[in-house]
């Protein structure tokens, strides 16, 4: 009898330990996942940062999607990394960019790679010391702190993480629920205005796609304000 009793406890562990969410929540563990999915599918894409501790995931164009291995490392837990020459191009200042959530980073040359100017929106999340194993140990943990950032949209088939908090300006990074769905596998969502008030001329601006201000879902925060709009697709 002690020998079923053990055997029937043992199968209850195992089957709650399957059933544990990895992140906090149901909806994030899935956004975990299918991020996850579209690293694997793309490893020469990734890559580790020692210096600054994080991981990182390059886009075409020279864009970049960032994440910390310890959120305690420095107060960048993520980062959207942008390059900055089309947007200078057409007619961006710089130099006006103070407070908005976009921070240049001029031209430099860093562990024996040329970096082009780049627009970058840093995002910190916690400064609590972590020890991730890995690049999906680390963005796991990230989640964890704050599961809440995530979330799915049905209708389009993605995820969203909210790089802002409340009262700011809205920036997401966006990632397809299964590749193949379509041709959006990642996309950024950035603010327009605080660019165009810095003298961008978004008729001028390539490769990104305007989109106009609208009562939208951003984090129950009202109205979507006026964004631009950049689709990555990863695998054909």
């Amino acid at each position: 009898m002690k020998r079923y009793v053990l055997l029937i406890v043992g199968t209850l562990l195992v089957l709650a330990g399957c059933n544990r969410v990895q992140t906090g929540g149901r909806e994030s563990d899935e956004a975990l996942a299918a991020f996850n999915a579209i690293v694997k599918a793309n490893p020469d894409r990734k890559g580790y940062h020692d210096a600054l501790k994080h991981w990182g995931l390059s886009l075409p164009g020279g864009a970049k999607f960032e994440w910390t291995k310890d959120t305690g490392a420095n107060n960048i837990d993520f980062a959207m990394v942008i390059p900055a020459e089309p947007f200078i191009r057409a007619g961006l200042d710089v130099s006006r960019l103070d407070g908005t959530g976009y921070v240049f980073q001029a031209a430099k040359v860093e562990g024996g790679e040329n970096l082009p100017d780049l627009l970058l929106h840093p995002y910190n999340v916690s400064d609590k010391k972590q020890n991730a194993q890995g690049s999906e140990d680390a963005l796991r943990r990230i989640l964890k702190q704050k599961n809440g950032m995530v979330k799915y949209h049905g209708e389009l088939q993605h995820y969203r993480l909210f790089l802002y908090d409340e009262g700011d300006t809205p920036f997401e990074v966006q990632w397809t629920e299964e590749l193949g769905l379509s041709d959006a596998d990642i996309t950024f969502v950035i603010p327009a205005d605080p660019l165009t008030a810095a003298g961008l001329d978004i008729t001028r601006l390539d490769g990104w796609v305007f989109q106009p201000a609208s009562m939208g879902s951003g984090m129950g925060m009202g109205a979507n304000p006026n964004q631009l709009v950049e689709i990555y697709t990863l695998v054909n």
